[in-house]
């Protein structure tokens, strides 16, 4: 295995949690997949940030 792909699976792994994680954390609806996309999208435009007055 090449030194690049090493590395791109040590990141991968680093960074791993479980969608179960995320619900005990509070982060995550435990009924998120149950939602559809008109749900998804106004809870989506409710979290947005404004990351260009972030950037200045």
């Amino acid at each position: 295995m090449s030194r690049k792909k090493k590395q791109n699976k040590l990141l991968r792994n680093k960074y791993q949690i479980t969608g179960e994680e995320l619900i005990k954390q509070g982060k995550l609806d435990p009924y998120f997949h149950l939602k559809d996309h008109i749900d998804m999208k106004e809870e989506q435009l409710k979290n947005k940030t404004d990351w260009w007055k972030r950037m200045s």
